[in-house]
């Protein structure tokens, strides 16, 4: 991962919650408008927390890290949608 890569752990309100690697918090707030929201909506974008530079081994085991995309890579990593290059 670019040093100037973040992993981001977005908790939302329903479901298990969202993951986007970013240059910045407001730059992953970006992908997930452009991302996210073609297979997320309502209260499943409602944002309850974040985690910066997430360890993606703290995270549900048994859904999301068989579900994600590689983390390393700029992008919503999770649910799987998109990764941006």
């Amino acid at each position: 991962m670019s040093a100037d890569l973040c992993r981001f752990w977005f908790k939302t309100r329903k479901g298990l919650g969202i993951g986007v690697t970013a240059y910045s918090l407001s730059d992953a707030h970006a992908l997930i408008a452009e991302q996210a929201s073609r297979v997320l909506s309502g209260p499943e974008l409602e944002i309850l927390e974040v985690t910066e530079n997430v360890d993606v081994r703290s995270l549900d085991q048994a859904h999301v890290i068989p579900n994600m995309s590689p983390p390393t890579l700029r992008g919503v990593w999770f649910p799987l949608v998109a990764i941006l290059r």
